[in-house]
């Protein structure tokens, strides 16, 4: 049977930052095209470590109004649209780069984003839940929703069952443990996740 999950919020009249790290980026296709579809703005984050990394560009285009490609290596990319822009260094650093305008103008500005979907390794959704509550906090709209896709290995393959998904999160208010089973929902609360 499978597990059945949750499909991922794809809302309407939203802006949206979609931040992919790796892999992340092949999930994050058919989210973005899905909210443009349903008449969402989308500011896309594409990140590989190196150039010969980057794949499926055209769909990443579909899938966004204006993609950052970056590159943790030079010499990077080059944009093929005149609305997107080309960073060499990581994600945050990029997000930062694009927020002070060192990127040029901000088809779609950062602090305008209703929501954050990130999608790539434990590490890099670290790095920017993180920055979210330092470097970014200031470039970010207060009170938006961020997300993080925790795939979790799985072993019953029957939704809830084996607890191989299970997820701790934490309560980052009161501190408190509790555990979800990713596989019932891979979206999960990005200040909930713990990383570790």
């Amino acid at each position: 049977m499978g597990p059945t999950g949750t499909p991922t919020e794809t809302p309407s009249g939203e802006n949206v930052v979609l931040v992919g790290g790796g892999l992340g980026n092949a999930v994050l296709l058919s989210i973005g095209t899905t909210l443009r579809e349903n008449g969402s703005k989308v500011l896309y984050f594409a990140g590989y470590k190196k150039p010969e990394d980057r794949y499926k560009i055209a769909e990443i285009e579909a899938g966004a109004d204006c993609v950052v490609w970056c590159c943790d290596t030079a010499p990077g990319f080059t944009p093929s649209r005149p609305q997107d822009k080309a960073f060499v260094g990581n994600i945050v650093e990029a997000m930062l780069a694009y927020s002070a305008c060192s990127l040029g103008d901000q088809p779609i500005k950062l602090n305008t984003a209703d929501r954050l979907i990130v999608i790539g390794s434990d590490g890099m959704m670290n790095a920017v839940a993180r920055a979210r509550e330092t470097t970014l906090k200031p470039h970010l709209k207060p009170g938006h929703h961020a997300i993080a896709s925790i795939n979790s290995p799985m072993q019953c393959m029957m939704k809830e069952i084996c607890a191989q998904c299970l997820q701790p999160q934490i309560d980052p208010e009161t501190g408190e443990t509790s555990y979800v089973f990713s596989c019932f929902n891979q979206d999960q609360p990005l200040d909930r996740v713990d990383f570790r």
